[in-house]
């Protein structure tokens, strides 16, 4: 069993793109030296002054986060050269361009950094800018193409190319952006967001084994970084290396307790593993932890459903249903165990109830098939069954149930029909019922 086969609809990998404030950096804020005057333009010593003055105090405002008072600052120097000749015009017009984009007003601060490209064309601080902007506003096309401006001005920015590879994988273009990716790493191999998004990206493309590497280096880039820890032990489950699974999920939790969904992942691990005691007691903190209560409480049903606890089961489910009452899979749950102690007529309503909210869980179409097929209501089975394997066209089990029930209504040729079907898709179910079909 895999982790995939177990609610995993409701535990997904978290392939988390570093966020803006946790990537963006101005490479001028660590440089809040003085200038010296470099073109003869100013009548007065106490210009130069101004201008740096309040250059200096637009970067102590940008670190405080104080991005208002930043742009006031960086205004005010702006003021002071209204022929924009001193050396620090274009910079400041690049710094009111970020603290734009931190306040989320896109097109001052695309204003703003073009402006500054006017000013300086050789500067790699706009066109970068330009290039996360133009990402916050979900144009990965344009930040692609200012961000590759940047890295050809400036090839030794870590950052530009982290940045670039976050547009190639909004594009789409996973190998672009492992390139891109590993570029940044080469640069600054401490980035750890970097291998992340590397990660990320491998798994997009099937390998497996440079996701869980690119993992790796982001916990060894940074040890206390509980996703990287997470998305390890979701590849290894995928795996079947249940023990690693469980490892990094604890190690995970260990770093960031706050996250909650974590426990559900290791009660899961541990189910994988066939340990449904130590899945229970994961489950169990789920639910003490104050977060995702009904995905705890529905694992916690799932375990003494298979352990035929039927009462301790439905209550489960239920304490699922209070907290959540449109949780469609809960309602196929409660369906399963009905029919498991032979109350259709529950069981029928509950997976009404539930294809009501999520119309497209074949499996629930599956059971509502089996139940009619049970009772002699082909037609009924028939259509259940036929929604099933529109639904997943690659589950051929769907085309055994229809071939049954076309059997017990005398139907031959639809039957045979079934059949051939299987047998065209060289299905293994063929044999299953190679006899049945031969012997009508």
């Amino acid at each position: 069993m895999s982790l995939e086969k177990m609610v995993i609809d409701e535990n997904e990998s978290e392939h988390r793109l570093a966020s803006a404030d946790e990537t963006d950096a101005m490479p001028s804020i660590d440089d809040i030296r003085l200038t010296p005057l470099e073109s003869g333009s100013f009548t007065s010593p106490t210009d130069v002054e101004g201008i740096n003055l309040s250059y200096a105090q637009g970067i102590e405002s940008i670190r405080s986060r104080e991005w208002d008072e930043a742009i006031d600052h960086f205004t005010d120097g702006l003021a002071l050269d209204p022929l924009r000749e001193h050396p620090r015009s274009a910079t400041s017009l690049s710094n009111i361009g970020f603290c734009h984009d931190k306040l989320k007003q896109y097109d001052q601060a695309i204003a703003a950094y073009k402006q500054s490209i006017e000013l300086d064309s050789t500067s790699d601080q706009p066109f970068a800018g330009l290039a996360c902007v133009y990402m916050d506003l979900g144009r990965p096309e344009k930040a692609l193409e200012y961000g590759e401006r940047a890295a050809v001005i400036r090839p030794d920015n870590g950052l530009t190319f982290f940045n670039v590879g976050n547009a190639h994988l909004a594009l789409g273009d996973c190998i672009g952006a492992i390139e891109s990716f590993r570029q940044a790493i080469t640069i600054q191999p401490m980035l750890f967001h970097a291998w992340l998004n590397m990660g990320a990206a491998c798994e997009s493309i099937g390998d497996i084994d440079g996701a869980i590497a690119s993992f790796e280096g982001a916990i060894q880039a940074e040890p206390g970084y509980a996703k990287a820890f997470l998305n390890l032990g979701l590849l290894y489950g995928r795996q079947g290396r249940h023990d690693d699974a469980i490892a990094a999920f604890e190690r995970a939790i260990e770093k960031a307790p706050e996250v909650k969904k974590t426990w559900i992942l290791l009660g899961l691990a541990w189910r994988c593993k066939g340990d449904d005691f130590k899945a229970m007691e994961a489950f169990k903190a789920a639910v003490a932890s104050g977060s995702h209560h009904e995905k705890a409480w529905h694992n916690i049903g799932l375990i003494h459903a298979a352990a035929h606890r039927h009462d301790d089961a439905m209550n489960a489910f239920q304490s699922a249903l209070r907290i959540d009452p449109a949780y469609a899979k809960v309602h196929v749950s409660i369906g399963r165990e009905y029919v498991r102690v032979g109350r259709d007529d529950e069981a029928l309503a509950a997976l009404e109830r539930g294809l009501s909210h999520r119309p497209g869980m074949a499996a629930a179409h599956a059971l509502v098939g089996s139940i009619h097929a049970r009772r002699g209501d082909h037609e009924s089975a028939i259509k259940a069954f036929g929604d099933g394997s529109r639904l997943a066209p690659e589950d051929d089990s769907f085309h055994v149930h229809l071939l049954r029930v076309h059997l017990a209504m005398g139907r031959r040729d639809e039957a045979m029909a079934e059949f051939k079907y299987l047998e065209d898709r060289k299905s293994p179910l063929t044999a299953v019922v190679a006899d049945e079909i031969h012997s009508a």
